[in-house]
């Protein structure tokens, strides 16, 4: 029997869509994610009305236009935020992230993931990002992106396993990190081969050894290729003491300092 009644939308499974336009590329997407999970699409989509009364990302005629956006960025963040390989014709219902998601991206990728959600407040998309860089990124694109993007947590373990690297960091490191990074980087690493070199020399003095002097030791290096075992226990090492203080580094959670004693 037929209703005179119209039909009511169901709570769960009716999608409110929204269209962007991004580099001339339409994109129609459920609308609830970017509310929910993002304040500047929250705030941006409570205030848009078109002139005639329409709300821009309506319709294919009134996207709402995402100027200086690039569409591959704008992909890599649809990806993580529907936790999804690629997008599908339809969504009956968007997936929330509740941890970070088992994608096979590309360090360009996450990285055009950190960039937006950074810029829009996305918190969960922006975690899953850090905890892929963390994994995939080199330590030099995690100094340059904890910088960029303000991700402290990217700062400090990137900066330590510089210490420990035992080759030198080279002059298109010291330049892609920012040279103040790069000078202060090569004075920590300095202090730790000083510092190692005189213990090697203590070790030498009790076995009679004759030293061999700090010339023959790179100064910027700090496991001078002298025994297989010290270069494996700096490698082990946490310089965060070191590094805080000449970064100038908030203290964190307290951590065993890289001592170099004269076990080597």
């Amino acid at each position: 029997m037929a209703s005179n009644t119209d039909p009511s939308r169901h709570l769960s499974f009716w999608v409110n869509t929204v269209t962007f336009s991004v580099e001339d590329c339409l994109f129609r997407l459920p609308r609830e994610p970017f509310q929910q999970e993002s304040r500047f699409f929250c705030d941006k989509l409570s205030s848009l009305q078109g002139d005639v009364g329409e709300d821009e990302g309506q319709s294919d005629d009134k996207p709402i236009r995402l100027d200086g956006v690039g569409k591959n960025d704008f992909e890599q963040l649809l990806k993580v935020l529907f936790h999804s390989f690629v997008p599908k014709k339809t969504y009956c219902f968007p997936r929330t992230l509740t941890s970070s998601p088992n994608l096979s991206l590309s360090t360009d990728q996450w990285t055009s993931v950190l960039k937006l959600s950074t810029e829009w407040s996305f918190q969960v998309p922006r975690q899953a990002a850090i905890d892929a860089l963390v994994r995939e990124a080199s330590a030099v694109d995690r100094v340059v992106l904890s910088q960029k993007y303000k991700v402290e947590e990217l700062l400090l373990p990137a900066l330590n396993e510089l210490v420990r690297r035992p080759d030198l960091i080279t002059m298109e490191e010291a330049v892609q990190m920012g040279l103040d990074i790069g000078f202060k980087l090569a004075s920590v690493r300095e202090k730790v081969a000083v510092r190692k070199a005189n213990c090697m020399g203590n070790r030498d003095k009790r076995n009679g050894v004759k030293p061999e002097g700090l010339g023959s030791i790179p100064p910027s290096s700090p496991v001078p290729n002298r025994s297989g075992k010290a270069a494996r226990r700096v490698r082990d090492m946490d310089f965060s003491d070191e590094i805080r203080v000449t970064f100038g580094l908030p203290v964190g959670p307290l951590m065993a300092p890289g001592r170099l004693d004269d076990s080597f």
